[in-house]
């Protein structure tokens, strides 16, 4: 199996190559970002830094508060502390982070590219976000004896990991030091399968959102622009759901209701695609300057980076990715206090069911229930406060992981 895996992953390298070649532009960082990293790591000069591996920006915002652990503990606030992405999307966003002493692509996951990337950074522990795991690297740290922590870790019973035919990644992964699960039902998974090296530490993700909401900036533009109404707030959308909001508001558009629509993607084609379907007092963010905003019904963000700080001024929101079982981040939105509303293929994502069982959410399986739940929620004010308070509640009683991590990462070193 190890020889096939190897196939892969240079397959893997080929593939994002040849994308690039066709005007991809996540491939074309990704191949560019891997170029000459040997060079770049010998750049500085490591002395046994703290490694952590995140593989795109949501993974990397998981680990923040754990880094900030770290810088704020006397006995390790000197140690260095290199970060290494697999997505484009991380790296882009975090290459200039001061707390950080290198931010780096993760090379290709090749025996040969292991050793040379651990033979200059001989990192004194190893720690992985949630799920990426890389064999060769992995591999190569456990015949050198060096830790590795899995933290936030979520696991299937039907995961390929668990399959016949699949015995080689699974020894390596039994012989991690430990790995910190999301859950007790992930923690069960591991156990049915052998693992003795698990526990529960939760998601990570509700400390970083807490984090974020007691430090939250004020946006004076969006404050204005809600005024006195309701907003709802659509947040990281996909086709599906703008289209599912379009259809409504052109039956009905209450006068007491506002709107943001914050688009996943922010590609110029894509945002003409929404003032299309939304025609009625639209503006984008960007052309705001000189306009009477308050006057507008539906703001349309067009960058990367608001969205969290949005969801401060919003009473509803609506999460984009429920609807193909690859729902976005509605913790933020829990943090800051908005009743949620998404689809309902979360079973990757058991913050989406549990928020619906606490009464923080609906669920949603069409159209028809859209127009229902947001129904239901701007003309019943008691139930709209009711779940509000419940999604706040949902974060505040979770938080906690970060500091079980940290206390397990010291106790490996």
């Amino acid at each position: 199996m190890g020889f096939l895996y190897n196939i892969g992953i240079r397959g893997y390298g080929l593939g994002v190559i040849t994308a690039g070649l066709l005007g991809s532009n996540k491939a074309i960082k990704w191949v560019e970002g891997r170029k000459n990293w040997r060079e770049k790591l010998q750049a500085t000069k490591w002395d046994k830094p703290i490694w952590i591996h995140a593989s795109s920006l949501g993974e990397y915002e998981q680990a923040k508060p754990l880094i900030e652990l770290i810088k704020s503990d006397r006995s390790l606030k000197s140690k260095q502390i290199i970060v290494t992405f697999f997505s484009p999307s991380g790296y882009e966003y975090c290459k200039d982070v001061d707390i950080l002493d290198g931010i780096f692509y993760l090379p290709l996951d090749t025996r040969k590219n292991a050793k040379h990337f651990l033979d200059i950074v001989k990192p004194i522990i190893s720690v992985f976000v949630k799920y990426d795991f890389w064999f060769n690297f992995l591999a190569e740290l456990q015949v050198r004896k060096t830790p590795i922590l899995y933290f936030s870790s979520n696991f299937r019973t039907n995961q390929m990991y668990f399959r016949k035919g699949f015995s080689w990644q699974k020894a390596i992964m039994q012989k991690i030091d430990y790995i910190y699960c999301i859950n007790k039902e992930s923690e069960k998974v591991l156990i049915e399968n052998g693992f003795q090296n698990v526990g529960v530490c939760g998601d990570t993700r509700f400390d970083r959102v807490a984090q974020r909401a007691s430090r939250v900036v004020p946006i004076p533009e969006i404050k204005k622009f809600k005024g006195a109404d309701l907003l709802l707030i659509l947040g990281s959308s996909w086709p599906i759901e703008e289209g599912i909001l379009a259809e409504y508001i052109e039956h009905e558009f209450p006068d007491n209701l506002k709107i943001i629509i914050a688009p996943h993607d922010i590609s110029e084609a894509h945002l003409e695609q929404i003032e299309t379907e939304f025609p009625r007092g639209l503006i984008r963010y960007s052309n705001i300057k000189g306009k009477e905003i308050e006057h507008y019904k539906i703001l349309l963000i067009d960058n990367i980076g608001m969205l969290a700080n949005c969801y401060q001024y919003g009473d509803i929101a609506f999460v984009g990715g429920g609807f193909t079982n690859d729902l976005h981040n509605i913790l933020e939105a829990c943090a800051m206090e908005n009743a949620l509303i998404y689809g309902s293929k979360v079973s990757k994502y058991p913050e989406g069911d549990a928020l619906y069982q606490e009464g923080g959410s609906f669920l949603l399986n069409n159209s028809q229930d859209f127009s229902k739940s947001i129904n239901e929620l701007l003309n019943d004010s008691s139930l709209l406060e009711s779940m509000q308070k419940k999604s706040k509640l949902f974060v505040s009683k979770h938080i906690g992981a970060s500091e079980k991590v940290f206390e397990k990462m010291k106790e490996l070193l």
